[in-house]
């Protein structure tokens, strides 16, 4: 088989297994030659090193091998997403010389000061290590990595708002779906609320309508975890509106029945039962409209996430 051809085809399976199969995943991404693989998909591939090797299997330093690898492979046009991949795995293996250079790279890329890149790459590896920290462990790493993005620097529009939108919005993701238990622990709770309020911040600077509408899901998922069902409530309907607004073909109603779903969750615990009822039914009207497996256990998986919230309330 063509080098370039068996490169994509391991990168690919490696992408389809790495969630539920992390070790088969690992064992497909430790074949491929970085070399081989169209520069279009090395940034796939540095995020799938950090993310099976370091994180859910504990290896940093081969993922910072690794990463060398991809660096050399690009050479010196390496693009923020690698560079942004590889100055993180420098910074789980403990190379600080490495990342240093990095983040001056990064900075470069990016048109941003040296001190703003590290504070990138401070959060690009924390949304790595977070997840294997548990309660109040996980909230201080994620709020430790978080502060830095209220200082000035970052109050302005720069090239780091999308990388900084979609990493604080990983943050959150992991810590809203943390075991109910965890979410009464006061670290983790405020580092949440902070990671989907600063998502929502960048993706506005960054982002396009649907960024916006999906960073309102964000909070509204966001604060449904946390029982804070008025601003949940407020975070869904304010997506549906930019829906409504501007998804005339009706091309997002997977993101609909989400919204509505969880301002479903929002106003049953508000006590609006005939409310929630009625946004409930369109919701699963939606999903069950577009007949697809995946898009149903997902819609299902988060109904069930819904009712232990409730249950441990």
């Amino acid at each position: 088989m063509d080098p370039i051809d068996k490169a994509t085809e391991l990168l690919q399976a490696a992408d389809e297994c790495h969630d539920d199969h992390p070790s088969a995943a690992a064992l497909l991404l430790r074949q491929i030659d970085a070399d081989a693989l169209n520069p279009g998909q090395r940034p796939r591939y540095a995020f799938l090193l950090n993310h099976v090797l370091a994180e859910k299997l504990g290896q940093p330093a081969e993922t910072w091998q690794r990463q060398q690898a991809v660096l050399a492979a690009c050479g010196s046009e390496a693009p923020l997403p690698v560079l942004r991949q590889a100055g993180a795995a420098a910074r789980m293996a403990g190379d600080a010389a490495a990342e240093e250079t990095l983040g001056q790279r990064l900075a470069d890329v990016a048109s941003v000061s040296p001190a703003q890149a590290a504070e990138l790459l401070v959060l690009a590896a924390a949304s790595f290590q977070v997840p294997l920290l548990a309660g109040q462990a996980g909230g201080n790493a994620a709020l430790a990595a978080l502060a830095p993005l209220r200082g000035p620097a970052w109050q302005r529009a720069n090239g780091l708002d999308a990388t900084a939108a979609v990493l604080t919005n990983n943050l959150a993701s992991d810590l809203a779906e943390r075991p109910v238990a965890e979410l009464a622990v006061e670290p983790l709770r405020r580092a949440l609320a902070e990671a989907a309020e600063l998502s929502q911040g960048f993706w506005h600077r960054a982002g396009q309508w649907v960024n916006h509408e999906r960073a309102h899901y964000l909070r509204a998922f966001s604060a449904n975890a946390l029982g804070d069902a008025e601003v949940a409530e407020l975070q869904a309907r304010a997506g549906l509106v930019l829906l409504a607004n501007h998804d005339k073909a009706h091309q997002e109603r997977v993101d609909q029945a989400f919204l509505r779903s969880e301002l479903a969750h929002a106003l049953g615990r508000l006590g609006r039962a005939a409310d929630a009822q009625v946004e409930r039914s369109q919701a699963d009207a939606l999903i069950e409209a577009l007949d697809d497996a995946e898009i149903t256990a997902w819609y299902r998986r988060r109904v069930a996430r819904q009712q232990a919230l409730d249950a441990g309330a």
